[in-house]
């Protein structure tokens, strides 16, 4: 976790979090419940709309989540980011000599939205 955890969106818009996570599959089920104690603290956050946790349907050595996020704002969830219990949770994650987690993180606005017909 050596890069800056703090988000700087900078807009005052609804923005979206992806994030890819891989772990082993022998810790999947492991990160899940890790991951909770997480998600849990950013979606009693202000501007939290909700967020959704993927995994892939075929089997492999390793796995990738996908995480998805959407926040009110960009400034939301900057401030968000700024939780310490949020900070300490996270580096509970990623310290935990049980899980072997690797991390992409991402902030996106929506530039095309199509809806059904």
């Amino acid at each position: 976790m050596s890069r800056s955890l703090a988000s700087k969106t900078g807009v005052d818009e609804p923005v979206t979090v992806i994030k890819y996570y891989t772990v082993p599959a022998g810790e999947a089920g492991y990160f899940v419940e890790r991951y909770l104690e997480n998600a849990r603290i950013m979606s009693a956050q202000p501007g939290f709309v909700r967020s959704r946790l993927h995994r892939p349907l075929a089997d492999a050595p390793e796995v990738r989540f996908v995480h998805i996020a959407e926040w009110s704002s960009g400034s939301a969830l900057d401030k968000a980011t700024g939780n310490p219990e949020w900070h300490a949770s996270l580096r509970r994650m990623f310290d935990d000599p049980g899980l072997h987690i690797t991390s992409e993180p991402a902030g996106y606005r929506v530039v095309v939205e199509l809806h059904s017909a």
